[in-house]
Order: C-alpha cells, then sequence, then structure tokens
C-alpha cells in the first residue's frame, strides 16, 4: 500500500520540474535529494504516521509472542481489558481485590472506567505526535491545490 501512495504522489510531480532540473545540470541523484525528496515531505509523514499507528495498535504480536504477563505491550493489555466481563480479571484474585479497595476509593472504580481510562493513555502517544506531523499535511494540501 505504501509503495503505491508514494509512486502515485512522485507521478505527481510536474515532469517539468525535472527537465528543468536536468537542463540546469543537474544528476540524478541531485534531482532526488534537492528537488524530489523535499517536495515528498507530505507523503513521507503520511506514511510514517500509518506506519506508526499500525505497529503501535498491533495487540496480536504481543498477545502471540509475550509470554510473561508483565512484558506485555500496552495494546494487549488494552485488549485483554476490554474483552474482560468483570474487574476480578483485570485485578486478580479476590484477596488482591480487597487489599487494593481498603488502600484506595477502588470500590466506587467501575470496570468501564478502568477500560476509558486505559483507553486514553494508550492513544496519548499518537495524539502527542500528530501535531508535529500535522505542519506536513497542511503543506501537501495546499501544494497540491496550487495549480500553474
Amino acid at each position: 500500500w505504501n509503495m503505491f501512495v508514494m509512486m502515485k504522489f512522485i507521478q505527481g510531480i510536474p515532469e517539468a520540474l525535472i527537465e528543468s532540473a536536468e537542463i540546469d545540470g543537474a544528476n540524478p541523484v541531485r534531482i532526488l535529494f534537492v528537488i524530489i525528496m523535499p517536495l515528498s515531505k507530505p507523503m513521507l509523514a503520511a506514511i510514517g504516521l500509518f506506519t506508526a499507528v499500525g505497529h503501535w495498535n498491533d495487540w496480536f504480536s504481543g498477545a502471540f509472542y509475550v509470554s510473561d504477563q508483565s512484558l506485555i505491550p500496552v495494546q494487549t493489555f488494552l485488549q485483554q481489558l476490554l474483552s474482560a466481563q468483570d474487574i476480578s480479571t483485570v485485578l486478580g484474585s479476590n484477596n488482591n481485590q480487597e487489599a487494593l479497595a481498603r488502600g484506595t476509593m477502588l470500590s466506587n472504580v467501575t470496570l468501564m472506567s478502568i477500560k476509558m481510562a486505559t483507553v486514553m493513555v494508550s492513544a496519548l502517544p499518537i495524539l502527542c505526535v500528530y501535531p508535529f506531523l500535522q505542519k506536513y499535511f497542511v503543506k501537501g494540501v495546499l501544494i497540491g491545490s496550487v495549480k500553474g
């Protein structure tokens, strides 16, 4: 999928731009690094974001390849938490749950609130990265909208 996106984006770069660089004496390597790569920043940012989100949301690998429960990734824990039916499966045994309830206000916490808090914590890294990549998306839209 990413190769098709890259191919279509690079095919959309005007041929006249590359021809003018060749007329000015630029070799193919210079054309690639001076003209095509700077114009490709929006495309590279989009592919980078798609790849990062895909790896971040991958719970399947952690479910199969990690045997130690203390080392499971956040998304695998989130999937297990969202499929849980009651709070005892999340916290462990009843002794563990009673000890936690005595020390905190856990008796007022529902399973749904724990699920939603975990969803927000797991989405936070992507939400922090997105504003830094958004400037490339805006530039890509503006470059695509200007016709000469």
